[in-house]
């Protein structure tokens, strides 16, 4: 297929994941730290921990009905270029979250106050 009538959808838009109450979601997690904005399961971990606001802003979008997932596929390809590399920009900082270096900190401090209660 030659380039010209390859549709825009397989140009912009990369980050489609339907696991229904995946745990974590590091699929989502890879997406955002490539750059991609994700639609995802509205459940498990892509609900509660990682699509989620990001220092005010979104990171990327939760469906779970077909006309759900259809509207924000939708929203992404339709987004304007300066609102795209802004979430996108966004989603790559909040990725930094689960980094090794932030569970290695995170693990410590935890630790920490479990050996040492009372202690800062």
């Amino acid at each position: 297929m030659d380039g010209k009538k390859i549709p825009r959808f397989y140009y912009d838009f990369k980050g489609l994941h339907t696991m229904v109450n995946e745990h974590f979601g590091i699929g989502v997690v890879e997406f955002m730290a490539a750059g991609v904005i994700p639609v995802a399961h509205r459940s498990g971990g892509p609900l509660m921990d990682i699509v989620i606001k990001h220092k005010g802003q979104d990171v990327g979008f939760l469906a779970e009905t077909e006309e759900e997932y259809a509207s924000c596929i939708s929203k992404v390809l339709n987004l304007e270029p300066a609102k795209r590399r802004k979430i996108c920009e966004i989603g790559r900082d909040r990725v930094n979250q689960f980094s090794n270096e932030e569970f290695l900190n995170r693990f410590k401090k935890l630790s920490k106050s479990v050996i040492f209660p009372g202690k800062r």
